[in-house]
Parts: C-alpha cells; structure tokens; sequence
C-alpha cells in the first residue's frame, strides 16, 4: 500500500493538468447514502426510480419531497478525499478540474473551484413554470413544492437529472474539453455504471489512475496506470501524510 501512495504522490506531483472523476465512493464518508442502497428498497409503496422523474413530482409533489428528506442529507461535510482534493489545486498548485457524478456540492465546499457536476446539484430548485430559483433550505423550511409567486402554478424541483431526463449538454461538452487537456485521470469510488464515465476512461490518452474500495466485476475500460483498492479515506489520508514528509513547496 506504501509503494502504491508514493505512486499516486509521484504520479500527482509530475502532472500539468488533472481532472479527478468521482463516483458516489468519494462521498460515503462523509455520512452520505449511496444511490444503489437507496433505491434497493419502496418508499410508500413506490419504486426510487418512479419517485426521482418529474412526471412523479407533478403527481406526488409531497411524497417526492417526503422522499427527499428521508435519503438525501443536505448537511454533510466533506470529507478528506474532498479536502485534500482542493489541497492538491489550491496548495499544491496542480491545475484541477473535477468532473462528479455525486449531487452533493461537497467538492464546492471544500473550496474546489473548477467542479462540474455531470448528474446537477440537490442543493438547488427552481420552478418549472417561473424558473424561480430557491435553495434546499428554503424549500425544506416552507415544507411545499408550490411556487411561492401567487401567478405561477408551478412546483420546484432539484436542479439535478431526474431518470428519463438526459445529461446537460454544455456540461457533457465543458468536461470533455477537460479531459482532453488533461494529462491524468484519477477515478475515485465509481461502479463505472453510466456511458459518460466508461466511455471518458476509455478514450483518455494519459495516465489513468483508478481508487475504489474494491475492484469491479468486470474490468476496467483500459488499463490502469496505478489501481489502488481501499477505503478513499485511508488513501487521501496516507497521500497527505505522504506530502507532508516529503515537505515539498510547490
């Protein structure tokens, strides 16, 4: 485990640009439930993925809401994975972007700068008629979906893809932008389940580094440079022990 944290160190460290992907492992630290272990069970007699469209949401605007408070937690922290993450742009000075799957705005509060969020971000709504906009907060404190402007008939929803909604397009095009630029990889905590994620791993042309808890069933997209498998937290934590012996001032 040793060798393999110096080879991530040295790998960061020898790198121009790099875009870190991350998957739903790289928040599970932080006190947050995974999509999978949501949607393994009903809510209210209702699958999680005829809760999370919007044709339910229009149907069943406070179940849907109801469903939201129970499983997505609006007050986690990051974790170190994140920390050190902004770290490595902010302290480091590596060029970063990060490109996530996770929801969560966790990578933004970490102080990360450069974060597009693939699959949108649960923290913020908007009416679907005024195009008003509201945080979670709000929208938790007035307990309604309803749109407060007494003219509109509209409901708020998270400003996330709901199933059956397609990727944002200039989100899809910034990333892949970044990508190309890029000389190294690094995916942390994914099954690498979704077309964007394989297909990005695949056709990346520089050093490719993989973190997961555990490996896959199947195999990677290429061949990794440096696979390392083991809880992120304990990665992040030895990368920045590794750091701070080697007491390096970039």
């Amino acid at each position: 485990m040793t060798n393999n944290i110096e080879t991530l160190f040295k790998i960061i460290t020898q790198s121009n640009k790099i875009v870190f992907l991350t998957g739903a492992g790289a928040s599970t630290p932080s006190g947050l439930t995974d999509f999978e272990s949501i949607y393994s069970k009903k809510f209210r007699g209702f699958n999680p993925e005829d809760i999370m469209t919007k044709g339910f949401i229009e149907q069943n605007p406070s179940i849907f809401l109801e469903f939201i408070k129970q499983n997505f937690s609006y007050n986690a922290q990051p974790n170190i994975c994140h920390k050190i993450i902004s770290e490595i742009e902010n302290n480091w000075n590596k060029d970063v972007c990060i490109i996530t799957q996770n929801i969560d705005g966790l990578h933004q509060k970490a102080g990360s700068k450069k974060v597009y969020e693939i699959h949108g971000n649960i923290k913020n709504w908007y009416c679907t008629d005024c195009k008003d906009k509201k945080s979670i907060d709000q929208i938790l404190k007035s307990n309604s979906l309803n749109c407060n402007d007494k003219n509109c008939n509209g409901l708020y929803r998270p400003n996330i893809i709901l199933y059956g909604e397609t990727f944002n397009s200039m989100t899809l095009k910034l990333s892949n932008i970044q990508l190309n630029a890029s000389d190294t990889l690094i995916v942390i905590g994914t099954r690498i389940n979704t077309m964007f994620t394989y297909q990005a791993i695949k056709n990346f042309k520089g050093k490719f580094v993989f973190l997961n808890k555990k490996p896959l069933n199947e195999s990677l997209p290429r061949k990794a440079d440096l696979e390392i498998y083991d809880d992120v937290k304990n990665i992040f934590s030895q990368l920045s022990e590794v750091y701070n012996e080697k007491n390096l001032d970039y």
